[in-house]
């Protein structure tokens, strides 16, 4: 395994030769096909790069703490794989991923095959700002780069690579045009977050954990997408709000295991479809079809009883 910040000295040994440009920032430059720049300048800009890298050869990486800056990474050639909690992707060629700051991550090539990647890292004092103008929660994933975006890193390599006053400020710039890249590829493009594909990673994790606790917050976790625009998209497609839907889909389990279950409690249905408040979930079921879940176990027991 290895990660850039730890073994630096030693790639720089066996591959760069590495010129002090000042005691702030640094640059290595490589006669072989990989290129690395880092910024260690403590101006504070509204955005400032960290690192970027060009055509780099990823290897296997595991950061339990995730990355501390905002990471970009694009795959040139190969495949690559990223994990993320309970959530695997795979970076296929003009694709791209973008994961917020201290987001546990791991990824590595495909098989044994080359991964031939690109990478900006980035922060400064209007990152804040970045997770609503992106609508980004933890991560985006990127299914289709526009030419402008994709060439990027590329085309503004030689920018980033210079360490004066006037530069530092080219690159705050441009990485402010970046950011507003990703949103404009978002919008042609919708990245991997379609209304669809949303709706349907939230309402397969409502089918498969019903009987926990979901939050509007962990399902904007599944979209990886921004609370409010998780709701916004899921609404506009569903009719109703996810947690409108999760309500629906409880009290319809909640039927199923009264009319079929008789050995089963009120309160123990009410806890095996994800409601941990009797009173409510007597209350939710009364409000949904008309009658309390006893009214609902008697009909039913007379209806059998008839037969």
């Amino acid at each position: 395994m290895i990660i850039l910040e730890n073994f630096l000295s030693i790639r720089c040994k066996r591959y760069h030769k590495m010129i002090q440009l000042d005691c702030k920032h640094k640059v290595e430059k490589s006669d072989g096909l990989m290129n690395i720049e880092f910024n260690e300048s403590e101006k504070n800009y509204p955005f400032k790069f960290y690192d970027i890298g060009l055509n780099w050869v990823q290897h296997k990486v595991y950061r339990p703490s995730g990355f501390k800056y905002y990471h970009w990474l694009q795959t040139a050639r190969g495949v690559g794989h990223i994990e993320i909690g309970s959530k695997k992707f795979k970076l296929y060629p003009h694709q791209g991923f973008l994961m917020r700051p201290n987001v546990p991550y791991s990824c590595y090539p495909d098989s044994d095959n080359e991964w031939l990647t690109s990478f900006l890292t980035f922060e400064g004092t209007a990152t804040d700002s970045i997770e609503t103008f992106l609508e980004l929660n933890n991560y985006q994933l990127y299914l289709s780069l526009d030419p402008e975006l994709e060439n990027f890193i590329q085309q503004n390599y030689k920018t980033f690579s210079l360490a004066d006053y006037p530069s530092s400020l080219d690159q705050s710039a441009l990485v402010y045009k970046f950011v507003t890249l990703l949103k404009k590829n978002a919008f042609s493009n919708k990245t991997q977050f379609t209304t669809n594909n949303i709706n349907n990673s939230i309402i397969e994790y409502i089918r498969v954990h019903y009987r926990e606790k979901i939050t509007n917050q962990t399902l904007s976790l599944v979209a990886g997408y921004s609370v409010p625009h998780t709701i916004r998209l899921f609404k506009n497609e569903v009719g109703e709000t996810p947690m409108e839907y999760l309500n629906k889909f409880r009290l319809r389990m909640a039927k199923t295991l009264i009319d079929f279950r008789d050995e089963l409690s009120i309160e123990e249905v009410s806890e095996l479809v994800g409601y941990r408040n009797l009173s409510y979930f007597i209350q939710q079921y009364k409000k949904f079809y008309n009658l309390t879940p006893g009214q609902e176990r008697r009909i039913g027991s007379d209806s059998k009883e008839a037969k």
